[in-house]
C-alpha cells in the first residue's frame, strides 16, 4: 500500500505558539471607540496571511463571520509591536456553548508593505531558529 501525503492547503508558513511563547493581542470593533470594546485574545498562531485566536466567552463581543475588525495591538513579542490598526477579516468563528473560548481565524486586510515586510521576517527568523535548536518544531507550512 503506497501512503500519500495529503497536500497542504495554507498558502503561508506560520508560527505555532504555545504556554511558552504566548502571545496577546487586542482585537477592536472599529465602529466602537470605546476602551471596552477593545477585546483581548490569545494568539495561537500567526502568518503572513493572517492569525488563529482565542477569545475568553464573556468578552467575546458580537462579531460575525465576514466582519472586518481592527488588530489594535500585539504583546508578547517585540517585532510584533509595530502591527497596529491593522485590519482583519473574520474568515471564520468556532463558537461551543459549552466552551469558555471563542476560535476565530482572521485573515489580514489590508497590510501595507512595511508590515509585510515585518511579518516575513518574523516567520523567517522564528523559523530559523527551531532548525537551529533542532527541537520541536512550532511551524506547520
Amino acid at each position: 500500500m503506497v501512503k500519500t501525503i495529503q497536500e497542504e492547503k495554507r498558502r503561508y508558513t506560520r508560527v505555532i505558539f504555545n504556554e511558552r511563547n504566548r502571545v496577546q493581542a487586542v482585537v477592536a470593533l472599529p465602529e466602537k471607540q470605546d476602551p471596552a470594546w477593545q477585546i483581548p485574545a490569545a494568539v495561537l498562531n500567526m502568518s503572513e496571511g493572517g492569525m488563529q485566536v482565542t477569545i475568553e466567552r464573556k468578552k467575546f463581543q458580537e462579531m460575525q463571520q465576514g466582519d472586518t475588525v481592527l488588530l489594535s495591538r500585539i504583546t508578547g513579542i517585540q517585532d510584533l509591536e509595530s502591527l497596529r490598526d491593522v485590519p482583519i477579516q473574520l474568515i471564520w468563528i468556532m463558537d461551543n456553548e459549552y466552551l469558555e473560548h471563542v476560535l476565530l481565524g482572521m485573515s489580514f486586510s489590508a497590510l501595507s508593505e512595511r508590515q509585510l515586510g515585518i511579518l516575513r521576517l518574523f516567520v523567517t527568523n522564528r523559523l530559523a531558529l527551531t532548525v537551529e535548536r533542532g527541537g520541536e518544531s512550532t511551524f506547520c507550512s
